[in-house]
């Protein structure tokens, strides 16, 4: 079957136009991130990696079985002795094979560094496991940031094309009454120059938008062009508990990071006292069963079974001062480990406190810059009809407008930052989650699609 070519023109406009209008929303591209981030991956490997090390410490206390086995073909020479009157005889050459094999057992009864070291093992593990809850949880921060950065961008993008297209009506609208002698030259070269300026705004807003699409790719390892926008019903309101007390018990207990350093702490404890105990004597039992054979005939061959057991003790006296400074060294890491506590929980507490009070600040910012826009677009009107009767001149108008747009992108860019501080609020209490993604989805448009810029085309 043969699609005709003006048939065939149709089809690819219909899928390039489909193509273009789809959105991808917030739940995809985290979906999409978890899969294919390669710094998760990256986290992922390093935590999978570390819990072996528990397998490891659990084995140097288990029994160690080994197995080992020869075999050598010998030649032996046996001179004759020469004896008076007996004619001299040709030397015994033997030819023969030995061969045998040994099984060993060796059980720890007594180690005791062993013994810390492999409690050590869990708690570096329980450490690894609560960093890596940690980078799951910074990968949600960086898949809000970055998509909530491309609708800031848009926005900006969106502020400086109108004010850009509004400077030129004005600018039109000027060189008309400057054409019948209403207004003077310096009117027109002022609203050309804010035209050229609002033009360079423009270029570079659509740059720094296009720009903004690229860190989805690091993200899902897949281009998009065109992401869903913000809902302009999307709720603004205070932290659920408004109560900076409450989040700042929470992150205490419930922060990825805290817990991290928590059982760092631990783990130096273990390796310090693991240290210590290499000065202690250690215990073995042991176990051998060794067969050998040995050819070479009756008189020189000879055929054993050994069977044996013993207890092994072996007391460290003296190491040329390792113990010692091993003992030391795991001292100041103990003290490194306890400092370290304490910054990251000082830290945790500044932070949450710092990003309680910036969420409240937000919400009022939000409802102010909202409030500014209103005033603004009242100001602009009256501004432009003072200019229409000769109050005022076509520098007013264009500041005024200028603070128009400012004042829409402000607001737009409010949200935005209310947003990303209240995920990392609920990061820094340990209650961020994959759940949040799904809440915030709920606030995207996908029949109102941000769509990457093409470069100077606005």
């Amino acid at each position: 079957m043969r699609l005709n070519a003006k048939y065939l023109s149709v089809l690819l406009l219909t899928v390039t136009f489909s193509s273009q209008l789809f959105a991808a929303d917030l739940t995809e591209i985290y979906n999409l991130a978890v899969k294919n981030d390669p710094l998760l991956a990256i986290a992922e490997a390093s935590y999978m990696g570390i819990k072996e090390t528990v397998i490891q410490a659990r084995a140097a206390l288990l029994p160690l079985v080994t197995l080992g086995a020869s075999t050598s073909d010998n030649r032996r020479r046996v001179p004759i002795p020469r004896l008076l009157g007996i004619p001299p005889q040709p030397d015994v050459i033997t030819n023969f094979n030995s061969h045998g094999f040994q099984a060993t057992i060796t059980q720890p009864v007594f180690q005791l560094d062993r013994w810390y070291q492999f409690q050590q093992a869990k708690y570096i593990a329980a450490q690894a496991k609560a960093t890596f809850a940690a980078q799951q949880q910074d990968q949600i921060l960086r898949v809000a940031d970055s998509y909530f950065t491309i609708l800031e961008a848009e926005d900006l993008l969106d502020a400086s094309s109108a004010e850009r297209d509004a400077v030129q009506r004005q600018l039109e609208q000027v060189q008309q009454r400057f054409n019948v002698g209403l207004v003077a030259i310096t009117d027109v070269l002022e609203s050309a120059a804010a035209y050229d300026t609002s033009t360079v705004n423009v270029i570079e807003a659509e740059g720094a938008q296009r720009i903004s699409f690229e860190t989805l790719l690091r993200l899902t390892g897949q281009s998009f062009n065109a992401v869903a926008g913000l809902s302009s019903q999307f709720p603004v309101a205070a932290p659920e508990p408004n109560d900076e007390e409450a989040w700042v018990k929470a992150a205490l207990v419930q922060n990825y990071q805290l817990q991290a350093t928590r059982e760092a702490l631990k783990a130096a404890e273990k390796e310090l006292k693991a240290a210590k105990a290499i000065r202690y004597p250690s215990v073995d039992a042991n176990i051998t069963y060794t067969d050998s054979v040995t050819g070479g005939g009756d008189f020189f061959g000879a055929k054993q079974d050994t069977r044996s057991a013993a207890i092994r003790v072996n007391i460290p006296i003296y190491q040329g001062g390792g113990i010692s400074s091993r003992v030391r060294q795991a001292a100041y890491g103990l003290e490194e480990a306890q400092k370290n506590l304490d910054l990251t929980r000082k830290t945790v507490i500044e932070n949450t406190r710092i990003l309680f009070t910036a969420i409240n600040t937000d919400v009022g910012r939000v409802g102010a810059r909202l409030k500014g826009i209103k005033s603004s677009q009242s100001a602009l009107e009256a501004t432009q009809t003072g200019y229409e009767v000769g109050t005022r001149n076509i520098v007013d108008v264009l500041l005024v407008q200028q603070r128009l747009y400012e004042a829409q992108f402000r607001y737009a860019s409010a949200r935005y930052k209310y947003i990303k501080d209240t995920l990392a609020l609920k990061q820094l209490a340990g209650s961020l989650s994959p759940q949040d993604i799904y809440d915030l989805n709920q606030f995207l448009e996908s029949d109102a699609p941000v769509e990457r810029a093409s470069l100077l085309t606005r």
